[in-house]
C-alpha cells in the first residue's frame, strides 16, 4: 500500500468542504505503534486499561469522576459512538496499540476541530503498564505530524492542568510554544478549578527524525 511521509497540504487557506468529505486516512503506524479510531469490539480492552489507570486518571481527568459508572459495555458505547463521529469528522478518538503485542496501550485524539480554521487539539494519555517507555511522545509526535500533513492543520494545540508536569515535559520535548495559561480553565475531578496551560505549534519544523506513516487518501 503507498504510503504518505513528506507530503504537506497546503496551509492558511480557507476551505468550505463539507467535513464529512475530507480524507482522513488511517492507521497511523509509527515504530512502534499503530494508531486508529476506535471500533466495534473495543469496548473490552478500553475498559481494562482505564480500570488499570483509574487512580491517575481520577487526578486530570474529570471524565473519571466515578468508577462505579465505567464498564465493558460502556466503553463499547464509547467505541462505537466515536466510531460514528469519526465518520462525520466530527472527532477524531484514537486507540494506541503496540505492533509487537497488539495490546491497547494508550488513547489519544485530536478534538476540538474546526475545520474551517484548521485548528485541532492533541489530548493523550498512556496505561499504567505501559507508562515510562516514551509512548505519549511518540504518540503526540505521530499525531502532530498527522494533523498538519494529512489533514491540512494551520494550527495544532495541546493543553494540560497546572501541576501536571508529566504532561508539560511530554509538550516541551516536542517543540510546542507556550501562549498563555487561562485562570481556573481546568476543573478536575475533586472539583479543584486548575490553570489551563495552552501550547501550539503551526507546522512540524523543527521535530526529531521519526518513522511515522499512513496510506494515501
Amino acid at each position: 500500500m503507498e504510503e504518505v511521509r513528506e507530503e504537506i497540504e497546503p496551509h492558511l487557506q480557507h476551505d468550505d468542504t463539507d467535513p464529512i468529505l475530507r480524507a482522513a486516512p488511517m492507521p497511523i503506524t509509527t515504530e512502534r505503534l499503530i494508531l486508529r479510531p476506535p471500533e466495534i469490539g473495543d469496548g473490552q480492552a478500553l475498559y481494562e486499561a482505564v480500570d488499570e489507570t483509574w487512580d491517575q486518571l481520577n487526578e486530570w481527568m474529570l471524565w473519571a469522576s466515578e468508577r462505579e459508572s465505567i464498564s465493558a459495555e460502556f466503553y463499547e458505547t464509547y467505541a462505537r459512538d466515536n466510531a460514528a463521529q469519526f465518520m462525520r469528522r466530527e472527532n477524531i478518538a484514537i486507540l494506541v496499540f503496540e505492533r509487537a503485542s497488539g495490546q491497547l496501550v494508550a488513547s489519544s485524539g485530536l478534538h476540538r476541530i474546526d475545520w474551517a480554521l484548521g485548528r485541532f487539539e492533541i489530548g493523550y494519555w498512556v496505561r499504567e503498564a505501559a507508562q515510562g517507555q516514551g509512548y505519549a511522545q511518540e504518540i503526540a509526535d505521530a499525531l502532530t505530524r498527522y494533523a498538519f500533513q494529512a489533514l491540512g492543520a494551520n494550527t495544532v494545540l495541546i493543553c494540560h492542568a497546572e501541576g501536571n508536569e508529566r504532561s508539560r515535559s511530554v509538550i516541551e520535548r516536542l517543540g510546542y510554544t507556550h501562549c498563555g495559561c487561562v485562570p481556573n480553565g481546568i476543573r478536575v475531578p475533586s472539583g479543584a478549578l486548575l490553570g489551563e496551560h495552552m501550547y501550539y505549534r503551526t507546522d512540524i519544523d523543527g521535530l526529531a527524525e521519526r518513522d511515522v506513516s499512513w496510506p494515501a487518501p
